[in-house]
């Protein structure tokens, strides 16, 4: 039992999420070894993930003080996770060759009646496409702003426990996109779509960006881009009231964005708000719980 207090005394509750995650996916990477083309990349580089853990439990059980540590410890979790992201296109497609988009479209048609991303085309033109596209984008420095202010006020607690529940949200995104893929309307219903979404200046590059960084195209249900901008809105509303109300009319814009720019099936909305509510929820509980157990993060 002492070793076992040691032991966490020596890892951060974000290290220990960051590690369970991984072992998750080497599992899934075993599972999976025989059909995947990429067997030597994988292995590298989840070792790589590994030891990158491992060298910053050890830097932070460091007693030498420098400038930019702190900051070390905010970069790591950000890369690691960023990292992990990148690896399930060499990953997901060999494991689970099923794909639920059928599924998801005869939901939505019977929640809805009709097809959302088909129905809303009345409704497209190239200013309304050009914010949706800003909006469905801004998504992504949204969490970035949140941390930065965070950080920069020195709220290190607020900051590790913003990291825990955003990690939370993202690695259970993550293990049901493993089980659960679905590749979206803008593939599986394109044959029914009779207007093209051509915006002014920046939708073309804000697609071309996103699928740069996004080369796992089954990433759907449940939608991350509800649930972490949900989850962050919560956080925002905790810790930096003038900044939830400035995201406020954002966060409407990116859920009509998910749909009129067809990434998103109705139901996968739902999803990621059900996964929202679930995170904080389950998440800050577990948090709150067993934070003390282990050395602070931000140390």
């Amino acid at each position: 039992m002492g070793s076992d207090k040691n032991l966490f005394k020596k890892i951060s509750i974000i290290d220990l999420l960051n590690l369970a995650v991984l072992i998750i996916f080497i599992i899934i990477y075993l599972i999976g070894f025989t059909r995947t083309p990429y067997k030597v990349t994988l292995a590298i580089w989840y070792s790589f993930l590994f030891l990158f853990i491992i060298l910053m439990s050890r830097l932070r059980q460091s007693k030498k003080e420098f400038w930019g540590k702190k900051f070390i410890f905010l970069a790591y979790p950000m890369i690691f996770f960023f990292s992990l992201f990148e690896s399930i296109f060499m990953l997901l497609p060999y494991f689970n060759t099923f794909r639920y988009d059928d599924l998801m479209i005869n939901i939505d048609y019977f929640l809805c009646g009709v097809h959302p991303t088909v129905w809303i085309e009345k409704f497209i033109n190239p200013s309304l496409t050009e914010l949706m596209y800003i909006s469905y984008f801004f998504y992504f420095p949204m969490p970035l702003i949140l941390v930065i202010i965070l950080f920069y006020r020195r709220q290190f607690e607020a900051l590790e426990e913003l990291i825990f529940l955003m990690f939370i949200t993202y690695y259970t995104a993550y293990i049901t996109y493993l089980f659960i893929p679905v590749e979206g309307p803008r593939f599986h219903l394109a044959h029914l779509q009779t207007v093209p979404l051509t915006g002014l200046f920046l939708s073309k590059p804000i697609m071309s960006l996103i699928d740069f960084f996004e080369p796992n195209k089954l990433d759907c249900f449940p939608s991350l881009h509800a649930a972490i901008m949900l989850v962050i809105m919560y956080l925002t509303f905790r810790n930096a009231k003038k900044l939830f109300y400035f995201y406020m009319p954002f966060a409407f814009l990116i859920l009509i964005s998910l749909v009129y720019c067809r990434f998103h099936y109705v139901i996968d909305i739902i999803a990621g708000t059900a996964l929202a509510i679930f995170c904080v929820t389950l998440g800050r509980m577990a948090y709150l719980r067993f934070r003390n157990k282990f050395i602070f993060h931000f140390k």
